[in-house]
């Protein structure tokens, strides 16, 4: 009767998943996500890393080098507020495994996700012409830079993602496990156990240096000047960044994404040319949980 119940809560949980809910939350108890760690990790992520370095950097107003000429650092999405007390986030994230970017210089990172409260870990999915689309493990506590590197492959497809609103999706969960040691811990919902598997964990002092959180669609991109249109404009024309089920961890209970506690940055309406994209399409369909950009 137990393993019973055990497989119709761990049904009930990976459906949740596909219908667009992230299940309920639970320390990481099936498995670890395989992935590049290291030295590999950091090659595989390229000059991506480099770049998106450069971004927090030039954001916490520790740039120490000018930016890259001819190349434009734009950013949209809720970015809870260290006064929210959250010591945790919980979103469903959509990814464009064919995606690859004609300009070497580009990068896609979306979404992004990191907590607020000074989190060790930010978790992203990045693409690049250099490599496909992958996740990233982003430590802030430590080395600094890409922890683990996940390829978004067919069998991590299989094994962490599901349809969610026409397209592919997975749920990421990151949440402090010890706050006298400022301990993170990132998982992934694995749709095929019903359980989180632990993609890094982490603890330390935050470098980053910033207070806010965030869970953005995020550029490092370039202006065709045939077209006076980003390069990224053409590549992912008619692609979906969706970011879904935002919930922050505030007094031990899940409480979604509102505009009073994650407001959006930079602006809640966006104009697309500041984007050098003029199809650009931002829409939130729920303030400020749900939200998507079509190029």
């Amino acid at each position: 009767m137990r393993k019973l119940f055990v497989l119709v809560i761990s049904a009930i949980a990976a459906a949740a998943v596909v219908a667009g809910s992230p299940p309920v939350s639970a320390a990481p108890d099936s498995g670890v996500v395989p992935g590049l760690t290291g030295a590999a990790a950091k090659a595989a992520a390229g000059t991506a890393a480099d770049k998106f370095l450069q971004l927090r950097r030039e954001k916490a107003g520790r740039s120490v080098k000018p930016r890259i000429d001819a190349q434009q650092h734009t950013f949209w999405g809720p970015e809870p507020q260290l006064s929210s007390d959250a010591d945790g986030i919980l979103v469903t994230h959509s990814v464009v495994p064919d995606l690859r970017l004609s300009n070497s210089a580009d990068v896609v990172y979306a979404p992004t996700v990191k907590p607020t409260g000074h989190s060790c870990i930010e978790v992203v999915t990045a693409y690049g012409i250099d490599q496909g689309g992958q996740v990233w493990a982003w430590d802030w506590c430590g080395t600094v830079g890409p922890a683990k590197v996940v390829p978004l492959d067919s069998s991590f497809l299989s094994t962490y993602a599901s349809t969610v609103d026409g397209h592919p999706a997975f749920t990421v969960q990151e949440v402090q496990t010890d706050a006298g040691t400022n301990s993170w811990t990132a998982s992934l919902y694995n749709v095929q156990t019903g359980k989180w598997d632990d993609l890094f964990t982490q603890s330390g002092s935050d470098q980053s240096t910033l207070n806010e959180g965030w869970d953005i669609f995020e550029l490092y991109s370039t202006v065709d000047p045939s077209t006076g249109q980003a390069y990224y404009c053409s590549d992912a024309k008619g692609k979906v960044f969706e970011s879904s089920q935002l919930q922050l961890r505030i007094g031990g209970q899940w409480t979604p994404a509102t505009e009073s506690n994650s407001p959006l940055q930079p602006t809640a309406n966006p104009n697309p040319s500041d984007y050098s994209c003029s199809s650009l399409q931002f829409e939130v369909p729920t303030p400020n949980s749900n939200w998507r950009v079509t190029v």
